[in-house]
């Protein structure tokens, strides 16, 4: 899996996540769009730590499920601030 270095980026999957309510605008699936605004993600919630971001074994839906448990909010509003970010 390609992985770049910086802080929390995971750049590498096969998870097809288009199969939210949200507008993805040019982003064919939701985990384009995660790889493109994860950075930005992280600074806006710095109490993420970079093995909070690493999905491998729990698939994308895993790092949504970790994220919620994190925030304290449901996957589907974490989901969906993704997409509308």
């Amino acid at each position: 899996m390609e992985e770049n270095k910086e802080r929390g980026v995971n750049r590498g999957s096969n998870v097809d996540w288009n199969d939210g309510d949200g507008d993805l605008n040019q982003y064919e699936t939701l985990h384009d769009k995660w790889n493109d605004i994860q950075e930005e993600y992280l600074k806006k919630y710095p109490q993420l730590e970079d093995e909070d971001l690493h999905f491998e074994s729990g698939g994308f839906e895993g790092l949504l499920e970790k994220i919620s448990e994190i925030h304290g909010k449901p996957v589907k509003e974490i989901r969906s601030e993704i997409e509308n970010w």
